[in-house]
């Protein structure tokens, strides 16, 4: 018959942090004979692992059945941890304030080392510190056991990040006194993710691109944001200055030759403050599809109006709107028949010797005196950037569309 008696300790932690709790460590049978197994029972709060010395060592579950080898002694004891290792918040600017906060279980001390200088410095076994990196810096916290205990430490790194915010600079306009009407452009430096401007009233979001083109109908006083990972950062003011020259009606032009051209309905009531454009065949043209993007200075019109012809009455998709982001300065109309999951879609034939279906589609564009005098589109001019597709059996037709030029006068 031999003897198994039982210790239970826990280790004493930092106030911050309360220590392991072992409410219980009980033996089924502490006299067994030779040879015979015992069963330990355990109920302990705050420890992640503990370990059963001399054996069976590391237990993840309670009860353990262990068959003692000789008389002795056996302790229960929470292993070596470190529970949690925290920086926060998980991105600040430079010098500014993070809190490094760890807890650990069974340690006998703690250091940090910083990444940045390489200091070792001691720590509390459970606690936090405030540091102000500069730069992104891993912090190493190492908590050490009682001498001969295994592991002799373990450690966790805390990583401070630091984000420098996006740089601008050199933020001007070319002129910064337009008639009304006219345009100026805003320009800049730097190298963040999304820029922004604003006007005080409007905000233009404008991805990585370095400049803009304004065409304020007043005076008008801009600021830039610029957003990166590191932050944001802001430049200005601008103000441009604006001489009042409002618009009072608009006239097209006549576009060149072309199976398709863009053509306005006569103005019957001079001075015309509307304008109706209809895209319209000279001859007979078959499509499935039409894309047509015409960049137009929006601050001096305002559009609606938009409809499409009867041959093209029954296509799947027929759409017109101002874009947004890189295409909000353009008109955007598709038009498109779609096919079934056995056939692909039919050409509709628009007949320029047929009034009734002579159309492809027809939109309204209304003045806006305050933008003031100017080229609202010019199609006929080079680098315009306006694109007109048609997709018909026959293949794919780029610069299908003929434009003219519609003045603000």
């Amino acid at each position: 018959m031999k003897r198994v008696l039982l210790l239970a300790f826990a280790l004493a932690a930092c106030p911050r942090s309360p220590p392991p709790v072992i409410d219980s460590f009980t033996v089924d049978q502490p006299n067994p004979d030779v040879g015979t197994a015992v069963t330990f029972s355990y109920v302990v709060r705050g420890a992640s692992t503990v370990r059963i010395e001399p054996a069976p060592g590391v237990v993840h579950a309670s009860p353990v059945i262990v068959v003692p080898t000789a008389a002795g002694t056996f302790t229960l004891r929470p292993l070596l941890a470190i529970n949690t290792a925290d920086a926060i918040p998980g991105q600040v600017q430079p010098g500014t304030a993070v809190n490094l906060s760890w807890r650990t279980t069974s340690a006998e001390r703690a250091t940090l080392t910083d990444g940045a200088t390489g200091q070792v410095s001691d720590a509390a076994v459970s606690g936090s510190t405030i540091v102000h990196p500069a730069a992104t810096t891993t912090y190493t916290l190492t908590a050490y056991n009682k001498d001969g205990r295994q592991p002799a430490s373990v450690t966790a790194k805390m990583v401070a990040r630091v984000g420098i915010p996006p740089s601008v600079a050199n933020f001007a306009v070319d002129k910064p006194s337009i008639v009304q009407g006219d345009s100026a452009t805003l320009s800049w430096q730097g190298n963040a993710v999304n820029y922004s401007v604003s006007d005080g009233t409007s905000t233009f979001n404008l991805g990585p691109r370095l400049s803009l083109v304004v065409r304020p109908a007043t005076n008008t006083t801009y600021t830039l944001q610029a957003v990166g990972p590191g932050g944001t950062s802001s430049a200005g003011p601008v103000t441009v200055t604006v001489q009042a020259h409002p618009a009072t009606s608009l006239t097209y032009g006549t576009p060149a030759a072309a199976p398709l051209q863009l053509v306005a309905d006569p103005c019957t009531t001079p001075p015309c403050t509307t304008v109706t454009l209809r895209i319209k065949p000279t001859a007979t043209v078959q499509l499935r599809g039409l894309a047509f993007n015409l960049p137009l200075d929006k601050t001096k019109v305002s559009f609606g109006g938009f409809d499409v012809g009867p041959a093209l009455a029954n296509a799947a998709a027929k759409k017109a709107t101002m874009g947004s982001g890189l295409l909000q300065d353009v008109l955007v109309i598709g038009i498109a028949f779609t096919g079934t999951g056995t056939a692909v879609a039919q050409d509709a034939t628009l007949d320029a010797s047929n009034p009734a279906a002579d159309e492809a589609a027809h939109f309204t564009l209304t003045l806006l005196s305050a933008g003031g005098a100017g080229i609202v589109f010019d199609g006929a001019a080079p680098g315009v950037g306006y694109k007109a597709v048609i997709q018909n059996a026959a293949g794919r037709t780029n610069n299908a569309i003929a434009v003219s030029k519609l003045d603000a006068n």
